[in-house]
């Protein structure tokens, strides 16, 4: 057994206890044994990922990408970015910055991930507060299509459906 697989076992040991900081520096051992091994980085992403440190998952997910052509590996940087705009996107409407920039972001995060269900609600709520009713109505539609029971998109579906009702 190679030196890396043995971290790699001791990260999966880490991660089935939840100990995504102990895996994080299992999986570091692992790739400065073997730094050409793409694998080790595409799984540090997803455990820098489920710490909550998108910053190194992403980079984490480039160099597993810059290594290896590989398909899921894309994927998954795709998902990554598309997480973290939508994150850029929340946290400059929460600062109640409503510019063009933040509906651009989202449509970047809905092209990377067309699954991202929170891209397709936060440009809905962007449109929403913009007085752009009918893109926000279109947007939590979109959210029905990939979760039909979503609640949150269905109240201000239903909210910004009164307002453009009362608009006509």
């Amino acid at each position: 057994m190679s030196s890396g697989r043995k971290y790699l076992l001791e990260a999966y040991h880490a991660i089935f206890q939840n100990d995504f900081q102990k895996a994080i520096d299992a999986f570091n051992k692992a790739i400065r044994c073997e730094p050409t091994n793409a694998s080790y980085y595409y799984k540090l992403s997803i455990t820098y990922s489920r710490n909550g440190d998108m910053k190194e998952a992403i980079e984490a997910a480039k160099k597993a990408c810059e290594l290896q052509y590989n398909l899921t590996y894309r994927y998954h940087l795709q998902i990554l970015q598309a997480k973290n705009l939508v994150m850029v996107a929340v946290d400059l409407m929460k600062k109640g910055i409503l510019t063009e920039e933040i509906e651009n972001i989202l449509i970047q995060a809905k092209t990377l991930d067309p699954l991202n269900i929170e891209a397709y609600l936060i440009l809905g709520i962007y449109y929403g507060e913009k007085q752009r009713l009918s893109q926000a109505i279109k947007e939590f539609n979109m959210v029905f299509g990939l979760d039909p029971f979503h609640q949150q998109a269905k109240e201000l579906r239903e909210y910004y459906s009164k307002l453009y009702k009362e608009g006509d």
